[in-house]
């Protein structure tokens, strides 16, 4: 079985996205290293290299390196959130292959498996193979760019999928609601929330449906009085 990666198609669709992450996408993306963790890697030199210079520059001028956006110690979280994005892809590709159609015979989940990362089979075994050989991959470039930062301390491990909530934001302390490492427990957790953010869809639409004013001259009705 030809099961190849979703690491690089998550990385290029992250590109798209207008945060930090994405910025930090558009360069790994941008690294001519073959794979996607040496370009991983080597992002996460440019950047302590180019802080350092920043740090010389500083001295000899007098005068204070700007802020970095983006930082060398981001790109820990950035490949939880690679991690993440590729379970997502998984769940994508493991339900097509229950998607059939019948009626003719098609079988779509082919299709929907090469776009998530050129994957050859959508059956969920294969599936859970590919994601383990990613995190395989992600968990021993984390482990050596933790290695890198030892100058920090209590370091996350990967995890297969993790997500933290602010609990203090004028701390900016963040705790954990879900630190999964098994595949089918990350099944499950998936499942509840694409219901959940289905459902915050909807509720949006249907916000958006009653209450935003079509056409510029549109005045809103004015509500019905209630009989006394």
């Amino acid at each position: 079985m030809n099961n190849v990666t979703f690491i690089d198609t998550v990385i290029t669709n992250m590109t798209s996205n207008k945060n930090r992450n994405g910025a930090i996408a558009k360069l790994v993306d941008s690294n001519d290293a073959p794979l996607a963790a040496n370009r991983i890697a080597n992002v996460m030199l440019d950047l302590a290299e180019k802080r350092q210079a920043a740090r010389i520059d500083a001295v000899r001028s007098g005068v204070p390196a700007p802020e970095m956006t983006e930082k060398p110690e981001h790109m820990l979280s950035f490949v939880q959130q690679v991690m993440n994005s590729s379970c997502w892809a998984a769940r994508r590709v493991a339900n097509s292959g229950k998607q059939r159609d019948m009626a003719n015979g098609l079988d779509f989940s082919q299709s929907v498996a090469e776009q998530a990362g050129n994957i050859a089979s959508a059956a969920l075994a294969d599936v859970e193979v590919t994601l383990m050989d990613d995190f395989q991959i992600l968990n021993e470039l984390h482990s050596w760019m933790c290695s890198e930062m030892n100058y920090m301390t209590d370091l996350d491990p990967l995890f297969l999928f993790a997500e933290k909530e602010c609990i203090d934001e004028e701390q900016q302390v963040y705790e954990h609601t879900h630190m999964i490492m098994d595949f089918n427990d990350m099944l499950a957790v998936l499942e509840e929330k694409s219901k959940e953010l289905s459902e915050l869809a909807n509720t949006k639409k249907r916000d958006h449906a009653s209450t935003h004013v079509f056409g510029a001259k549109q005045k809103p009705k004015a509500a019905k009085k209630k009989a006394a």
